[in-house]
């Protein structure tokens, strides 16, 4: 699997979570076209607004924010009856226009499919617990992140594939080591 660039950077833009508990991943779009200019705007006190991950075109993960602490990306929120989403998720921010026509990347959905691979074995989150900013926006319809030509689909097929994949490597590494046991 390749490996894709990783910076911590610390955006001054969160608080503390009223409660410990992760249990979901937002995923927005930037409308701004750049990783670099996303980070800095996350970097801006004035703006408010941070995530706790942000990916570039190439796949860069940058993280702004700790999982424990709470960012600020979800706004006036509810999902499930349960508002002000950003208590209990993390926001993962893809660099992208947000028009419908700027492309998501390879290396984009790559980073995401680990991301949230590794959320989902660290906090147990659930399926219907990955959500873009649409689905948990209010007033419905405010939010339209992320942008209508990210394919979800396509998500679920790699994370099925890296799913089945480790299993087979799994499967193949126990067979190897029961063959050199008899």
């Amino acid at each position: 699997m390749e490996r894709h660039k990783f910076q911590w950077v610390k955006s001054p833009n969160f608080n503390e979570r009223p409660s410990a508990s992760i249990t979901m991943v937002v995923v927005h779009h930037t409308v701004i076209p750049t990783l670099e200019e996303t980070v800095n705007h996350f970097l801006s006190t004035e703006s408010k607004v941070s995530s706790h991950y942000v990916l570039g075109k190439d796949g860069t993960i940058v993280q702004m924010v700790k999982d424990g602490d709470r960012a600020w990306h979800a706004g006036v929120s509810s999902w499930k009856g349960v508002d002000n989403c950003n208590d209990y998720s993390i926001g993962i921010e893809v660099v992208n226009k947000g028009n419908g026509m700027d492309p998501f990347t390879e290396a984009q959905y790559a980073s995401l499919v680990n991301l949230i691979g590794s959320f989902v074995s660290k906090y147990g989150i659930a399926s219907d617990m990955i959500v873009g900013h649409r689905d948990i926006a209010l007033p419905p319809g405010r939010k339209v992140d992320p942008a209508d030509n990210f394919d979800w689909s396509r998500l679920s097929e790699m994370a099925d594939r890296k799913t089945v994949t480790e299993l087979a490597s799994r499967m193949q590494r126990e067979y190897r080591e029961q063959e050199h046991t008899n």
